[in-house]
């Protein structure tokens, strides 16, 4: 991704694999993972790892989501943007799951998604 790649399916698998790996041994206390995860079929492996898995789906507008990007240091070039939101299949109703706009503030989308677990 650093070269400015999207990654393949099969790319992604080593580090969905790793991920779900680290959720399978803290799957009895919990825990958090960054992961994007794009795919329902890169959710269900982290599922099938750890049963419990909860994901929150941050979502918004390509514009607000481009102009954080350019404005951090990341390994993922903000020129990637358009692959990865071509990939996303956001999570489905039968999925556990919360959408949170980006235009929220952070404690805003951190104590929601935390209210939202504890219903």
């Amino acid at each position: 991704m650093q070269s400015g790649r999207a990654l393949s399916d099969d790319q992604r698998q080593p580090w969905l694999r790793a991920v779900a790996g680290w959720l399978r041994t803290h799957d009895a206390e919990g825990g958090v993972v960054s992961c994007s995860a794009l795919r329902r079929s890169h959710r269900d492996v982290l599922v099938a790892a750890a049963p419990r898995a909860t994901f929150l789906h941050l979502s918004g507008e390509p514009g607000l989501v481009r102009a954080r990007m350019e404005s951090r240091r990341h390994f993922m070039p903000a020129s990637l943007l358009e692959s990865q939101l071509a990939t996303l299949e956001p999570p489905e109703e039968d999925e556990r799951h919360l959408t949170c706009d980006v235009a929220a503030s952070e404690e805003e989308i951190v104590e929601g998604f935390l209210a939202w677990c504890r219903s």
